[in-house]
């Protein structure tokens, strides 16, 4: 468990009250990661929810067509949640997590996390509003990467 007080930290938890904060605070849990380990694989089951304390987290996308290669999309700072595949259905990572540098994360069971939310209905309301703002940005931070790795990866088809 942290202190509730430390969520006030992650823009996930904007708009929720000191006791909502508290019953959130009591499913989380913290890990430390050094820089290359990896928190968790693209295509894994996706069973927990993380946010980063302090440090960098990459954020990596497995192309296997047409270039077999790692992108890093985006790169997950203090106060920012990644992993949030634990929330939502496959519950499948759509990426992997590459510690950049040393990084402290707090993590919270999905499970759990869903479950308090059926209990707690405007909690879940409110994380999983804030949530939805956070996957359509990346998506569209994403999307823009993707593209200039595309081009730069086929640019030399097109010089003379």
């Amino acid at each position: 468990m942290v202190p509730f007080q430390v969520l006030k930290e992650f823009g996930l938890f904007d708009h929720l009250d000191d006791g909502e904060l508290a019953k959130l605070a009591e499913l989380c849990q913290e890990r430390n990661f050094e820089e290359g380990d990896i928190c968790f694989r693209q295509n894994a089951n996706a069973n927990e929810l993380h946010l980063c304390r302090f440090g960098k987290m990459n954020i990596v996308v497995n192309l296997y067509e047409p270039w077999s290669r790692e992108v890093i999309v985006y790169r997950a700072k203090a106060g920012e949640v990644f992993g949030w595949s634990a929330l939502v259905e496959p519950c499948l990572y759509t990426s992997t997590a590459k510690c950049a540098e040393r990084t402290q994360e707090i993590y919270l069971n999905g499970s759990d996390l869903k479950e308090l939310f059926g209990d707690n209905p405007r909690i879940g309301y409110v994380v999983m509003t804030n949530l939805s703002a956070t996957i359509s940005s990346r998506l569209s931070e994403t999307r823009q990467k993707l593209s200039r790795e595309y081009a730069a990866a086929t640019q030399h088809d097109y010089e003379w």
